[in-house]
């Protein structure tokens, strides 16, 4: 029996982050579906992810043509040499391109072969099996949330709000070797997979996707309601899912056995889509000075005339303001980040919503109706609707954000891929300890902030006094629960921030504090003073941080230079604590 497989796709930024650097892809010919979540900042993740989905499909399909099924050595061997490679080329890309240094990038993999399914993966990204009503989770999470778990020393209701939680193990990028999980398992007729990124499962708790997948027949509503799902509960994080599901025909069955799947759905859905599924109308004027149908794939609006709706007049319309996109029988609508927003029924979204017709939207200072087509439904149906409402629509103002004035630390991990050749385990255990120190003496903060960087912290303190002494209890901490040598490196900065709505702290000075740090990687001197002295932490500061002490901590620091610094708009004075850690004022 020969298996079919269908498939949907989707992927959000959500309602934090600025840019999606999620990407997905699919290799209908060869059976390849693959998500994959990059990291690493700015344009780097983006970047990376990116890599991953354009060049794996062609590394599998090198890679695994002499293997005759899924389970046999040579498929083993042929997917790890494709990772390997996959590896080396974004870690080459990390090396070279500017800006791109530390990318790397999570993937999980499907790939369709006769009646079996192979996954592979990399980093937390996941994929799920629901079948005849049971959903299990395929893919352990390469995380240190997960060893942690795994060894006992936290649970699974502790991981949640840990933290080291989203920092991983393993991913595409990483130095060392490389060893993606695989795992081979038969397909039967209604299976549904699901590949995902953690800006899901970190928001959607497995019963709800369960709900979601059993609701559905149509795999495009399925998607669309669990990024919705997501982002309904934060959406803190880029979205993205693949949904597969196989079904079987019988050679010869109603003739189709002899033509290809792909183009055989598309012949058949042609008329459909040549069909318009809504219509778009003005309800400013009377009568509509437009009514443009809503036809397959998508419907485009903004003040830029390459939009299927430019509204040209309108300038508080955002040159890319949303789209209505057609996902089976159904409409959904997405906000392509406009500056003042779009309401729907005189309500504001962000990200992608379901668009039900009718409707009313408000974009701009323009309100459109999408109304049904084959009916007699008429625009000025939605006139009383939409200007009776008028009071509940809130156009607001750029985005707000509070400043702040804090003591901005950075800490590092000195040579972690020398502790990770040690274990997992190893570099799991400091990266916790480092995040229980920091959250305990944030405790007593008034407006405490602390982020896993990677391979460390990022926070913020009230006083510059209060965060050099947190610094300094970080080494001693770690020697009392680490066997093995670990070496720190820690950065501190006095400076404005600005407070996003969910507390992350941005701006100039947030970036510089980062800056700072790196000197141990630019600067031989600066590096001197951790190996010629053969202490287990470098602390250096800012001449702003400097400034803001008490005089008995200001006394225990030394100039070493001043540099030009990504961040700072002149060179800044750098300061070297020199004193030794046992010191009494500890």
């Amino acid at each position: 029996m020969k298996q079919t497989i269908t498939y949907a796709g989707l992927s959000d930024k959500g309602h934090v982050r600025k840019r999606n650097e999620d990407s997905w892809t699919v290799d209908y010919e060869y059976g390849i579906y693959i998500v994959s979540d990059g990291m690493g900042g700015h344009a780097a993740g983006d970047m990376a992810s990116k890599t991953v989905v354009e060049m794996l499909p062609a590394l599998l399909r090198r890679n695994l043509k002499n293997a005759r099924h899924l389970q046999s050595p040579p498929a083993v061997e042929g997917l790890t040499l494709a990772f390997m490679e996959l590896n080396e080329q974004v870690r080459s890309l990390s090396r070279t391109k500017s800006g791109m240094s530390g990318m790397g990038a999570t993937v999980v993999l499907g790939m369709f072969k006769d009646d079996s399914v192979l996954i592979a993966h990399m980093g937390d990204s996941r994929a799920y099996l629901l079948r005849d009503g049971s959903f299990a989770q395929l893919t352990i999470d390469h995380s240190v949330i997960q060893v942690l778990i795994d060894s006992g020393e936290i649970t699974a209701s502790q991981a949640a709000k840990h933290p080291a939680r989203g920092k991983i193990t393993r991913c595409i990028g990483m130095s060392g070797e490389v060893i993606p999980d695989i795992k081979v398992t038969k397909v039967f007729p209604g299976d549904k997979f699901l590949l995902c990124s953690d800006g899901l499962t970190g928001m959607v708790d497995d019963n709800a996707i369960v709900r979601i997948l059993n609701k559905h027949m149509d795999l495009q509503a399925a998607c669309v309601e669990l990024v919705a799902a997501a982002n309904e509960a934060g959406g803190i994080d880029n979205i993205t899912v693949v949904l597969m599901e196989c079904t079987s025909a019988m050679p010869g069955e109603d003739d189709y056995s002899s033509m290809d799947t792909e183009e055989f759905a598309v012949g058949a859905e042609a008329k459909a889509m040549s069909e318009p599924y809504a219509f778009v109308v003005d309800l400013d004027k009377q009568p509509s000075h437009f009514c443009m149908p809503v036809k397959y794939p998508s419907f485009s609006i903004g003040r830029g005339t390459d939009n299927d709706l430019a509204l040209k007049g309108d300038k508080t319309v955002s040159r890319k303001h949303c789209m209505i996109k057609v996902t089976g029988d159904s409409l959904i609508i997405e906000d392509t980040s406009s500056r003042n927003g779009t309401y729907l029924n005189g309500r504001r979204f962000k990200g992608i919503q379901p668009l039900p017709v009718p409707s009313w939207l408000a974009i701009g200072r323009t309100r459109i109706g999408i109304i049904p087509s084959g009916s007699e439904y008429q625009a000025e149906d939605l006139l009383d609707e939409a200007y009776s409402s008028e009071g509940s629509i809130l156009i607001p103002p750029s985005e707000f954000f509070e400043e702040r004035t804090e003591a901005l630390l950075v800490v590092d991990i000195v040579g972690s891929t020398r502790i990770i050749k040690q274990g997992e385990t190893h570099l799991v255990k400091v990266i916790s300890a480092l995040g229980q120190m920091l959250d305990r003496v944030l405790q007593g903060e008034k407006q405490p902030f602390l982020k896993c960087t990677g391979d460390g912290f990022f926070a913020t303190f009230g006083t510059a006094d209060s965060a050099l002494l947190a610094a300094l209890k970080l080494s001693p901490g770690i020697q009392r629960h680490i066997k093995i040598p670990v070496q720190i490196s820690i950065a501190l900065h006095w400076g404005s921030v600005r407070l996003t709505q969910e507390g992350e702290r941005t701006g100039r000075n947030a970036h510089a504090v980062f800056s700072v740090e790196d000197l141990r990687h630019k600067e031989d001197k600066v590096n001197a003073y951790l190996i010629n002295t053969k202490r287990r932490e470098l602390i250096l500061m800012t001449e702003s941080f400097w400034q803001t002490l008490s005089p008995e901590l200001k006394n225990k620091a030394m100039p070493i230079g001043s540099y030009n610094l990504k961040g700072f708009d002149e060179a800044e004075a750098i300061y070297y604590w020199y004193a030794p850690v046992s010191d009494k004022i500890v």
